[in-house]
């Protein structure tokens, strides 16, 4: 059980206001004073500072406040394990991509390698999967976009070529560079998920944005998505690995584009000081080995 002083530390610095966080508590406002003040004390920092009614936190208690919520994530983990049965259950989550184009084949293989263990599988965006993450609900997570390298422990398990899909032998099929591309309704993941994160990320680098082209359609269920673009109603960016079952089947077509290449792994992500880091570690190998055979070097073939 952690200490009582920080959580109220995590409140104050949530709702900015000892009064606020005094009733929240159920304490007196001096209470909640008092908690602060031995926890300066204790760290010999000062943690906030005041901003007209608001304390806010100073930039000591920023990184305070990223350790202690670290802290809580732990704490959360431990009750869950001291809590499971002789075949405890690992929580992870996987980005819609993933989902789809890689756990059909990973999974099985988890289950057969570790059959002392249950496995739960949540699927999500990037985003909400590193929130759920940070928040101890998820033991790992397998993400396709951009994340923080400095905040995750974390090991990259395939490799998979980002690409324009098209409808095969439609009029966007004829597209060689990504500019030309703007004619074309644009399909997309909502925001929050890696594949929109790292396409928005390419037009910058293009100096274009997403709001250039044609139309824009959001999708956050990618069989939806694919279908939309087999349908020849627009294009999309995506990971060749979602496509691949589409592409195989001649249902889709990748547009060659001479100034767009990119190849971006995924990854396996998980908190540093973990209660089961060498589990993790193990499952993380194990990842990439089931992923290895689904494409030459972890690369699926175009």
């Amino acid at each position: 059980m952690l200490d009582p002083k920080i959580h109220t530390f995590l409140l104050l610095a949530q709702c900015q206001s000892t009064t606020q966080c005094a009733e929240l508590l159920h304490v007196t406002q001096p209470a909640v004073s008092q908690h602060i003040k031995a926890l300066e004390n204790r760290y010999g920092v000062r943690l906030f500072c005041r901003e007209g009614r608001r304390l806010v936190l100073t930039e000591e208690g920023r990184r305070f406040a990223q350790l202690c919520r670290r802290l809580c994530t732990m704490d959360e983990q431990i009750t869950r394990l001291m809590r499971q049965t002789s075949r405890p259950t690992i929580y992870f989550g996987a980005t819609l991509s993933i989902t789809d184009g890689l756990m059909p084949a990973v999974l099985p293989h988890l289950m057969e390698g570790f059959p002392q263990l249950q496995f739960h599988m949540a699927q999500h965006n990037t985003a909400a999967l590193l929130q759920r993450l940070e928040n101890g609900e998820l033991d790992f997570v397998l993400i396709e976009g951009n994340f923080d390298h400095r905040r995750y422990a974390y090991h990259p398990f395939f490799l998979s070529l980002f690409v324009g899909l098209c409808q095969p032998g439609g009029p966007y099929s004829r597209f060689r560079r990504l500019e030309e591309t703007l004619q074309a309704p644009l399909i997309l993941r909502e925001k929050g998920s890696g594949t929109r994160d790292i396409f928005e990320s390419e037009c910058q680098a293009h100096n274009l944005t997403v709001r250039d082209y044609a139309g824009i359609c959001e999708i956050e269920h990618i069989p939806t998505l694919m279908g939309l673009v087999a349908a020849g109603k627009g294009i999309t960016f995506a990971y060749q690995a979602a496509a691949a079952d589409l592409l195989r089947q001649g249902a889709l077509q990748i547009m060659e584009l001479e100034d767009f290449h990119l190849e971006r792994p995924f990854h396996f992500v998980f908190l540093p000081g973990h209660p089961r880091t060498q589990l993790l570690e193990e499952l993380s190998e194990a990842i990439q080995t089931a992923a290895k055979p689904l494409g030459q070097a972890g690369r699926l073939p175009r």
